[in-house]
């Protein structure tokens, strides 16, 4: 029994894949195209930002590298730092005091004309020349301060007359100490010959940063840096502490990083000509909100969409529904062999045609069950009168002339037997119903071996065991007979021998719903392949073939097996399954 599921149900699962899966994947798809386009814009503004940020830093940091070039632009000046470089003093004093106050006018000139530096300097070996600071803490210069073993100062005079950029560090130079700054430093060289004469170094405040992005606005949540060669942060747009500050040092372009919490996308972009880079660190929090924003709008549109396709499914679907439901009642009809069923529902689509043409094919399947079956009634009928007959005749001729022969020799309690015996066949043959007690049955085979014994005498010997509640079973009358009359013809009546045949009948296994019957002889047997041929030639008689048909159709699940060989006898087994038409008497 399979269990189907309904026309609905299949309707739904098919509007499910073709508009569920389908829909999905084009929300998936619309949503990953907006979020892609929305990456892309963001990327586009941070690209464009970075750049603009970038040629305002170099255009800055070009300018504080011409500044450094002041020591060139006046000859006095010039020749005056050539001087102190080699310690000479050669110059008056008074035209010592005069390059000294063009010196100060200059430079004093360019530190308070930029509020952005903190300070100018020009230095020697641990002797500072000139500087100018630009501090209401009234500072003042550290001497003597050993310039020589500075870093900076170092790279300066490598760099060969160009300009370096120092990174962030205090200057320890200055009393009180100050804040961090930045600087830019270049080696003051005498042309000819080549050598450097002294050090100017320009310091500058962070907050010149803040004033270089002020104009910039990426709308949405970043962290702004610009980062050394070491990795240190020279400015960056909002606080960070010292843990900060140490994850973002070592990301690099493209590391998403992991803050308190939050993700963070790493964009850095190079300053080209300086050893610096503007590191963005982009929030993923609002890249997932919007990102999320836009998933969740899809959704929206998506359940709408789905609601409104979901409707008009099932308005287009219910007249279909209702017309299979029709349509299967026939059919249900048809398999119950109850052929009054009809397809009466109107649908106003092809289903109606559908329902007609089932409609006519159900009168007509009924007409033709009906006629197969009458026709099927009676030939069975016919063959079945074929067996009694085959069996009367036959079987009467051979018992009179034994009954014949006891009268003779005046055995007359054996003839009085024999006379019972037949009549009480010959009353079951003839009366009896075509489904009896398996008892009764086998009552009638121990009447005919006894009958047939008279005929072979010592020669034929019949046996029977029978280990079941034989009235709890029924079978087709006649079922058996035809078996022990097969063995009596091919086994018994060609042998010379005396012969057994062995009838057994027991549950099989302990199942009181299988019954196995077993009828064989020790006789001569005969050619299995012969007697197939025979059979299905049809000369070999109707008995047998007609105990296998009315036993499949008394019992579908039952089988019957035939063995047989020459020299080794027969044997019949019938395996017999109860069934409810069976079980009851």
């Amino acid at each position: 029994m399979h269990t189907h599921r309904s026309f609905s149900f299949q309707l739904q699962k098919s509007f499910l894949i073709s508009a569920f899966f389908p829909f999905i994947l084009v929300a998936s798809f619309i949503a990953a195209i907006y979020s892609s386009m929305y990456h892309r814009d963001v990327q586009t503004l941070l690209d464009s930002t970075a750049h603009s940020m970038v040629s305002n830093i170099r255009t800055y940091m070009n300018e504080l590298n011409q500044l450094t070039l002041q020591p060139y632009y006046t000859q006095k000046v010039y020749y005056y730092l050539k001087e102190k470089s080699v310690g000479g003093g050669r110059q008056n004093r008074l035209n010592e005091l005069d390059v000294q106050r063009e010196l100060d006018e200059n430079m004093t000139y360019l530190r308070l004309s930029r509020q952005d530096i903190d300070g100018i300097y020009i230095m020697s070996g641990h002797n500072c020349l000139y500087y100018t600071v630009s501090s209401p803490d009234h500072k003042s210069i550290v001497t003597p301060f050993a310039y020589s073993t500075e870093n900076w100062y170092r790279r300066a005079l490598l760099a060969d007359g160009n300009a370096v950029t120092i990174g962030p560090h205090i200057p320890a130079y200055i009393r009180p100490t100050g804040t961090p700054v930045v600087s830019v430093a270049r080696a003051i060289l005498s042309l000819y010959p080549r050598y450097p004469l002294c050090v100017m170094k320009i310091d500058v405040n962070t907050s010149m940063f803040e004033r270089i992005f002020r104009d910039f606005a990426l709308h949405v949540d970043a962290t702004i840096l610009i980062r050394d060669e070491n990795g240190r942060v020279v400015y960056a747009n909002a606080p960070l502490d010292e843990k900060k500050q140490t994850i973002l040092s070592r990301a690099s372009n493209g590391q998403t990083i992991s803050m308190k919490g939050e993700t963070y996308q790493i964009h850095a972009y190079p300053i080209n000509g300086y050893p610096w880079n503007i590191c963005i660190a982009l929030s993923g929090r609002e890249l997932s909100a919007r990102i999320r924003t836009i998933y969740l709008s899809t959704l929206f549109l998506y359940l709408i969409g789905m609601a409104m396709a979901t409707l008009s499914h099932s308005v287009t679907s219910r007249k279909m529904v209702h017309a299979v439901n029709a349509m299967r009642q026939v059919f249900d009809g048809i398999q119950n062999q109850n052929f009054s069923k009809r397809y009466n529902y109107i649908s106003h689509t092809e289903l109606d045609d559908l329902g007609d043409q089932l409609n006519y094919t159900s009168e007509k399947l009924e007409q033709t069950i009906r006629q197969e079956y009458i026709l099927k009634i009676k030939q069975k009928d016919s063959e079945f009168k074929a067996l009694q007959a085959q069996i009367q005749p036959h079987f009467l001729f051979n018992t009179l002339n034994n009954m014949i022969a006891l009268n003779q020799i005046g055995d007359q309690k054996t003839l009085e037997d024999s006379l019972y015996e037949l009549s009480g066949m010959l009353r079951y043959i003839l009366k009896a119903p075509s489904i009896i007690l398996l008892s009764q049955e086998l009552q009638f085979v121990q009447d005919y071996c006894a009958l047939q014994k008279l005929r072979f005498n010592d020669r034929l010997n019949c046996e029977f065991d029978l280990n079941i509640h034989q009235e709890d079973w029924k079978i087709p009358k006649l079922l058996l007979q035809p078996i022990v009359e097969n063995s009596i013809r091919h086994g018994v009546e060609p042998c010379t021998h005396p012969c057994t045949i062995h009838i057994t009948a027991e549950e099989i296994d302990g199942d009181e719903e299988s019954l196995l019957i077993t009828i064989s002889d020790d006789g001569t047997g005969y050619d299995m392949k012969q007697y197939d041929t025979d059979q299905t030639s049809g000369e070999g008689g109707i008995g047998i073939r007609n105990v296998k048909e009315r036993l499949l159709s008394f019992s579908p699940e039952s089988t019957m097996e035939i063995e047989s060989s020459i020299g080794n006898g027969t044997i019949t087994r019938i395996r017999l399954k109860k069934t409810p038409e069976v079980a009851q008497p």
